[in-house]
């Protein structure tokens, strides 16, 4: 965190790059989701016992819950993608610099109230 804290405060406004439109953006996304743990946690703890539950109840609750979730993790998606397009005007400017460096500070006084209760755990303080 602390690592984290300071490249934020070593943030420039000209390292951001929106204007750059990169191939294979769709291609990366798709892998990176395709390898990301979460839809499989999602699905092996909660998304799969109600399908299981879901299908005593009728199969077009099972289809419907299946839609239905789909549907809004998708749309969800397009929303954010729409919002990041939009604010691409926020982050070229001065201010969204203040607020990194803001958050950078933040960062690094949580890692060091982490790092003073972890030694207070172990019984060093």
């Amino acid at each position: 965190m602390i690592h984290l804290g300071f490249e934020n405060l070593r943030a420039e406004i000209n390292t951001f790059k929106t204007d750059k439109t990169e191939k294979g953006a769709l291609k990366r996304g798709a892998i990176t989701n395709f390898l990301s743990p979460n839809p499989y946690l999602f699905w092996l703890s909660i998304g799969g016992p109600i399908v299981f539950e879901s299908l005593n109840v009728n199969i077009s609750a099972t289809v419907l819950f299946i839609l239905g979730f789909y549907t809004v993790l998708i749309e969800s998606k397009i929303v954010i993608t729409l919002i990041v397009d939009k604010s691409k005007s926020i982050i070229k400017s001065k201010y969204y610099l203040y607020i990194l460096r803001a958050l950078g500070i933040i960062l690094i006084l949580f890692a060091l109230i982490f790092f003073k209760n972890a030694l207070r755990l172990m019984g060093f303080i």
